[in-house]
């Protein structure tokens, strides 16, 4: 299992951010877990962008995003996340990137 830490700052433009940006899966089957770092406040709504194949079993819980990716072909997959914060109840998200490399993105090899 792999883990990827999202980071809020309402404060900086995107407010939400992926560490790592780009997520280099290895080729097989793996789940990947998106956690929140720190002592984050957050909770998770949603994460969309990711196509199926090669993911699937998209799980979405307040303090974590699950999803199996059978990297059977190579690949690059942008992707957005959107968390919900604690202070105020208001909705923020990733940015994905109109570049041949999204950000956030998975690229499978």
């Amino acid at each position: 299992m792999t883990d990827i830490t999202v980071k809020l700052d309402i404060h900086s433009n995107p407010q939400v951010s992926c560490e790592p940006p780009t997520f280099h899966a290895n080729k097989g089957n793996q789940q990947i877990k998106w956690k929140p770092g720190g002592s984050q406040k957050f909770t998770f709504a949603a994460l969309t962008g990711l196509s199926k194949p090669p993911f699937s079993s998209l799980n979405v819980t307040a303090d974590e995003i699950t999803v199996h990716d059978d990297d059977s072909t190579p690949g690059t997959y942008g992707y957005q996340i959107t968390v919900v914060a604690d202070a105020d109840h208001e909705t923020y998200s990733t940015r994905r990137s109109p570049l041949t490399d999204p950000v956030p993105c998975i690229k499978n090899t």
